[in-house]
């Protein structure tokens, strides 16, 4: 398996056994308040790089919310014919306050700073279903490893995003390499 394909086939896998479990509201840049037009959306997983909203993949609507998989290290381990990953999730929720007719919580719109909420929410639910999964269409999540995540931070504070509020995890991968026959075979 390359690395292309692992990061498609970890990609593939969040988007066929995560995102659509999860229901986000889909931002508008525009209309945030009132007459902002409540609709949820399932986040979307991206491989390394995030696409502008011209050039989304068939059938996605908007770009946010999202999970974007992206490659941060690798460490081939040569005699043992494998290759660990370390993966970054980056997560992404949009979320200004709460809307009419959002739950039948409010008849009108009232602003909140509760959206971070949203994307702790998402990066739990994934972390969740990734240890409970273990292999991500053929590539081994490595249990041992352990998982750290965390926010977004610009000189050393959180990052003050609203109403877009991120999160990130990292994870690491397994993949096995194709080898060739070792010069030691012989001696074997």
């Amino acid at each position: 398996m390359t690395i292309v394909q692992c990061l498609e086939n970890i990609t593939d896998w969040l988007n066929q056994n995560v995102c659509p479990r999860i229901r986000l509201k889909r931002p508008s840049d525009y209309n945030q308040g009132t007459y902002y037009n409540f609709e949820e959306v399932s986040p979307t997983a991206f491989a390394m790089f995030l696409p502008g909203n011209d050039k989304l993949p068939e059938g996605v609507s908007s770009s946010c919310p999202y999970i974007h998989v992206q490659l941060v290290e690798g460490d081939e381990r040569l005699l043992l014919y494998t290759d660990r990953m370390n993966i970054q999730l980056s997560f992404m929720a949009w979320n200004p306050g709460l809307h009419p007719d959002e739950n039948g919580m409010t008849d009108s719109y009232r602003r909140t700073a509760d959206g971070w909420k949203d994307v702790w929410s998402l990066l739990e639910r994934t972390i969740t279903d990734i240890k409970n999964a273990e292999y991500l269409n053929g590539v081994r999540f490595v249990k041992e490893a352990g998982i750290k995540y965390g926010q977004f931070v610009k000189d050393g504070q959180i990052a003050d995003t609203y109403p877009y509020f991120y999160a990130w995890a990292t994870i690491t991968v397994e993949r096995g390499l194709n080898g060739t026959e070792s010069a030691y075979s012989q001696l074997l």
